[in-house]
Parts: C-alpha cells; structure tokens; sequence
C-alpha cells in the first residue's frame, strides 16, 4: 500500500488558473518516491464553485470577510470539512500552501487537523511564510516551515529531516522534473487558461519588490521541455491558452528566440501571456517573432515615468528607454499593458506630474494601463500603504477616465486592505 500526502490551498485566493507551485511539488515528490501517492487538494476552486459569488467579490481584499470566511464554511458546508478531516487521516505529510490572504483560513484548518492528529507532520509552505520570518512571527516548532521552493523541502520532511524551518532548498536543473498534469483540478470544466514556469527567480533588484527574495538562483527550463509540456497539455485538455507565471520571460533573449522558434516549428498555434521587462535588446524582429509564436499579451512594470523616481527604485531603465521599448512592442502589434507605482518615497508632485504627462502624451503608444497602486512597504508588519499614494492614484484615475485612456479597474488599488 502506497503512502500519501495532501497537499492544501486554502481560500480565498486566485482562481484564474490552478495552483502552479503545488503542482511542481506533486510532480517532483511522485518521481522521488516511488511508494508515493500525492494529492491536490484546492478547497479555494472548491468553496468559490459552492458559494456561487462574483468573481471580483471572491478575489477583493476584505480583512473582516477573510477573518470570518472558515467560520461561515464550517457553519455552511460542515460535512465538507469533516469529510476532510477524515480523508487526512492515514497522510504520512499535510501540506499547506500560504499566501497573504488565505492565511488566516490556513491556520484555522491547520489548528484542527492539529488537534484531532495531535502527532501528524504538517509543512507550511507559501509566500507568506517568507514574511512571517522577515516580520519575526513565532514559527512553531509543532510544524516544518518551509521558505522558498517546496520539492526538495518536503522531500526531504518526507525522508526525515529534522530542521524545522528549510530555507532555498533550490532545484538546480529544472528539467528533471516530470511534466505538470493538473489531474487534481477541474480543468476541463473549469479553467480555460493553465498556468507554466519556463523559469524561477528574477535577475533584477526592484527596491520595491518582495519576489525577488522568493528564490536565491536563477533557473530557466530548456525551449524543447516547455514546449513539449505545452504540445502534452494541449493535446490532454484541448486547452491553447496559457499564462507564464515567471517574474519575466525575458531573463535570457537568446532563450526567448529559441522558444519561440521552437512553438512555430511545431506548429502549436497556442495563444500566450507573460511578463517582460522594459529591454531595448528586443528589436522589432524579436517583438515580431514574439507575436507570431502566439503572445496576445504582455504585462510591462513601467512603475513611473520620472527618471530620478525610475533610479530610486533600481529598476535600470529610464523614461526615454521605456518609450522606445514601447514603440517597438507598437509596431509589432504586440498587446502590452503596463504598471504605475504612486507615492514612492522621495515621489513630489512634480514627479507625478511627469508620470501623468508622460501616460497622455503616449495614450496612443500604450494601450492599457493594468494595474496602478500606492507604494506599499512589505518590509515591516503590517504593511505601510502610502497616504499620498492612494491620492494620487485617485487623481490619475480621474485623469485615465477624462483622457478615455483604458485600464483596468479591478486592478487599482488592488494590493491592499482598505477596511
């Protein structure tokens, strides 16, 4: 008889695409651990299906509603829970997938699996755990808490290790791990975009940015194993569209040529979406290239458009670069949206002002605004939002609508809690 481990994402969270990071780590542990059943278990799909809410009502920040949303399930649906509870039984590992807003569902399911499985081994894992050690929260040594990537940690939980807290337990070469197979989600009734990596980490050191404390290496997969992964999945569920997770797909333009390359000689005809960084190293005939292998969209974290602010926050580009990666997207009809970040520190109205005028004198080149937040500062607990940042954005929004310049509104002032 085979072992088996859980693997948990707890709601609320993101219901786009299903959970890419546990998957890699079922995938990794089946492969090491021959007498090894693994299974997802995305209670997040599972309660936002029976709730039957809007979409944007499910993924809105709301402290009180997420505080209360385990108490109102287990009052709802208590034989879901208790069917759970049954079903963890015999699991040699529990693992649980921590992001900012599922956290505290997390830990009021943690606590009841504790106390009816006093003696079960339970991995926490996420995000968010990265924070609670940078805030210095009390990591109980009840649990393993893992920082960082999760296959090589859990297997070694799963082999005895005896630390309590693993940290950038990295994989050195990505393609030693299976291909994904999302079996344990609903998608062909459910998702109509999957989630990929052709990479982990992030070569650049945005002042502002937390991810790129997620990992400690820069990996990327071959072309030829996101490719082949991509040609499996599309061929299992009849799925042609797929997001890149990564934090940019252009880490290495060498590989972005090949991979692109690689979709067109295989004749994939998929649709896909991916993050880039503004590099004026992509010409006209890569952007070209990009679109004909399939991309339909490209997220591009401008942030600001005032110079003296673009080098407070390290981001490596300036203004007169970021117009020119622009054009170059514009004339190869290659969709783009970009970022704002208002109220960085050292931000003064003229500096705003430059990011306004530069966003209306180039309405024509960018075609849609995606998401436009505060500075935010995750480094201490709780987060610090930034007062004149929520006005600015205010301001800017009032401009976007009087100017008809298109963005998203579910994207403005998305990333932090107003109540």
């Amino acid at each position: 008889m085979k072992n088996i481990v859980y693997l948990i994402i707890c709601p609320p969270c993101w219901i786009k695409t299903p959970a890419l990071g546990l998957e890699f780590i079922k995938s990794y542990l089946m492969k090491r651990n021959k007498n090894l059943v693994v299974k997802i278990l995305d209670l997040n799909i599972l309660f936002y299906k029976l709730f039957k809410v809007d979409k944007k009502r499910w993924l809105k920040l709301d402290k009180r509603w997420e505080e209360e949303l385990f108490f109102i399930i287990e009052k709802k649906f208590p034989y879901i829970l208790e069917n759970l509870l049954k079903k963890i039984e015999k699991a040699v590992l529990v693992g649980f997938s921590l992001f900012r807003r599922n956290c505290k569902f997390s830990f009021q399911l943690i606590s009841r699996v504790k106390e009816k499985y006093p003696t079960k081994k339970i991995a926490i894992g996420g995000p968010h755990v990265l924070f609670m050690k940078l805030h210095k929260k009390n990591l109980s040594r009840e649990f393993f808490w893992v920082v960082g990537e999760g296959e090589i940690a859990l297997n070694l939980i799963l082999n005895g290790a005896s630390p309590r807290i693993l940290e950038y337990k990295e994989i050195e070469n990505l393609d030693e791990i299976p291909f994904l197979e999302f079996n344990d989600y609903p998608v062909k009734s459910f998702y109509s975009v999957l989630p990929l990596y052709s990479s982990r980490g992030c070569p650049y050191k945005c002042l502002f940015c937390t991810e790129r404390l997620l990992t400690r290496k820069i990996r990327q997969h071959s072309p030829l194993y996101v490719v082949e992964q991509i040609k499996m999945l599309k061929e299992r569920y009849k799925i042609s569209t797929f997001s890149f997770q990564d934090s940019l797909i252009n880490i290495n333009i060498e590989w972005l040529e090949n991979f692109c390359s690689l979709l067109l000689k295989n004749n994939l005809k998929i649709k896909w979406e991916a993050q880039i960084r503004i590099d004026n190293h992509i010409d006209e005939n890569l952007a070209q290239l990009i679109k004909k292998a399939g991309c339909f969209d490209i997220f591009v974290g401008l942030e600001s458009a005032c110079d003296k602010i673009l080098e407070k926050m390290g981001k490596g580009f300036c203004k007169d670069e970021a117009l020119r990666f622009f054009h170059t997207l514009r004339k190869a009809e290659l969709h783009f949206e970009t970022s704002l970040i208002l109220g960085y520190p050292g931000e003064n109205e003229k500096d705003f002002r430059e990011t306004v005028d530069f966003i209306i004198q180039n309405k024509k080149i960018i075609p849609k605004i995606a998401q436009i937040n505060p500075y935010i500062n995750y480094f201490v607990d709780p987060p610090h939002v930034s007062k004149i940042g929520i006005e600015r954005v205010h301001h800017l929004v009032n401009i976007l609508q009087k100017e008809r310049i298109p963005f998203t509104k579910s994207f403005i002032n998305n990333l932090f809690y107003e109540n």
